[in-house]
């Protein structure tokens, strides 16, 4: 049975039971209403009867009156006048007898209501055969009412059931079909409103376009990266091939293995690189994380880096905690203060900061080098990605990337720009979670 029908059928039982339990309701309302009525009628007989017999001043039982109580035989509603006693008086014959109490009785299929009087008994009855047969009809049009409206709910049921899952039916066969082809290019169609149906198709809209993205990503950095080991290999290749053709001198294999051992050194750099850039994709840790701490290990790290090329680092230290992982996080930031070392000239000085307000916290590395581009720098933060004249530099234009994916993992942003009096001010923000 497929969750449509489920639903209609949950929905019309539940209708249904409505139904009975306001169906009763409503026929007790009925039934209480009708009964009271004919109560009410009794009692107003009796209490003008009443009324009657005291300003008359009755003290005595009455003189038989045949002509009255021909009447009163032919009325819907029997009166009885009983003296103390319960001897009758006066109105005729009672139908159910002398009952020597007063209130609202129930004998038979008649309705008595019993009035006390100084003088004896008021008693009114009448058939209620008029309200049995006004319930009965009422019984009868709620059993026939009650199967067409379920048949109506479960008409309605089934269409707004279906109209609601359309939107479903249509993310299962844009899920389907991207099993089959493995392309997350397509949208499920937007839902109008802001129910849950319509989140529903946003949400999955928004992973598509992550999943698509990263796919793309993934396929682009595969190509990249066997496009890079290519070159190193088929060096090996064809320096192990050339010491192989003949006999050589000694001098000439060591410089071959030289040769192989330097190739193989880049490209184990490399692959460290890459499987850098692997982990950084996993969800980091929950931890609290100081940036100032991060800082310190980063500049720790490089700061040989930055002696051999004679230059300074000056760190200001500020507390700004977030969440995350100390690792990847010093990773990224000595991604930065490396590409500063780097491209800054000899001699100047890479001012590593790092800070927070109420919202994020940040860690900033502003260096005196070139700069980057406006127009190269969402490129650059792409794997195997390089700028103009740094082909005499060494790397794989993976520091960036690298930066890029351990930032977006923990929910932030990489923030680059030129700054006024030159050089390159890197700065990666975070959340402010903790």
């Amino acid at each position: 049975m497929t969750f449509r029908w489920r639903l209609t059928l949950t929905y019309a039982a539940l209708l249904g039971l409505l139904l009975l339990i306001a169906g009763a309701l409503s026929y007790a309302a009925f039934r209480h209403t009708l009964y009271a009525g004919l109560d009410d009628s009794l009692r107003v007989y009796a209490q003008k009867q009443a009324e009657m017999d005291l300003s008359a001043g009755r003290k005595s039982p009455h003189k038989e009156n045949p002509a009255l109580d021909a009447i009163n035989r032919q009325q819907p509603v029997r009166m009885t006048v009983y003296g103390a006693g319960g001897q009758e008086v006066d109105w005729g014959p009672s139908r159910v007898g002398f009952i020597p109490g007063a209130g609202t009785f129930q004998v038979g299929s008649e309705r008595v209501f019993v009035l006390k009087t100084p003088g004896g008994w008021i008693q009114t009855s009448q058939s209620d055969q008029g309200v049995r047969a006004a319930l009965g009809q009422i019984l009868r049009l709620e059993l026939m009412g009650v199967p067409l409206l379920l048949l109506l709910a479960l008409l309605v049921g089934y269409l707004l059931a279906d109209r609601a899952l359309r939107p479903v039916d249509q993310v299962s066969d844009l899920a389907a079909r991207i099993a089959r082809s493995g392309q997350p290019g397509e949208r499920v169609p937007v839902a109008p409103g802001s129910d849950e149906l319509a989140r529903l198709t946003r949400t999955i809209n928004d992973m598509l376009g992550k999943l698509d993205a990263l796919l793309t990503r993934e396929r682009l950095f595969a190509h990249a990266s066997a496009h890079e080991l290519r070159t190193p290999i088929s060096v090996i290749r064809a320096t192990a091939s050339l010491a192989l053709e003949r006999e050589r001198s000694p001098e000439a294999y060591r410089e071959a293995l030289a040769q192989v051992r330097d190739v193989s050194e880049d490209m184990s750099a490399l692959t460290h690189r890459l499987m850098e850039l692997a982990r950084a994709t996993r969800p980091p840790g929950g931890h609290v994380v100081n940036l100032a701490d991060v800082t310190l290990m980063a500049t720790e790290l490089h700061a040989t880096d930055a002696q051999k090329k004679h230059m300074s680092l000056e760190v200001t230290l500020n507390d700004a905690s977030t969440t995350g992982d100390l690792g990847a996080l010093v990773l990224a930031a000595g991604n930065l203060i490396q590409n500063a070392i780097q491209y800054g000239p000899p001699g100047s000085a890479v001012h590593v900061s790092c800070g927070a307000d109420d919202e994020v916290a940040r860690l900033t590395v502003q260096d005196m080098g070139p700069g980057i581009p406006q127009e190269e720098m969402l490129r650059l933060t792409q794997p195997f990605q390089r700028g103009q004249g740094t082909q005499n530099l060494g790397g794989a234009g993976l520091g960036l990337a690298l930066v890029q994916v351990i930032v977006e993992a923990h929910g932030g942003g990489l923030e680059l720009a030129n700054r006024a009096e030159g050089g390159l001010r890197a700065e990666l923000v975070f959340p402010r979670r903790a």
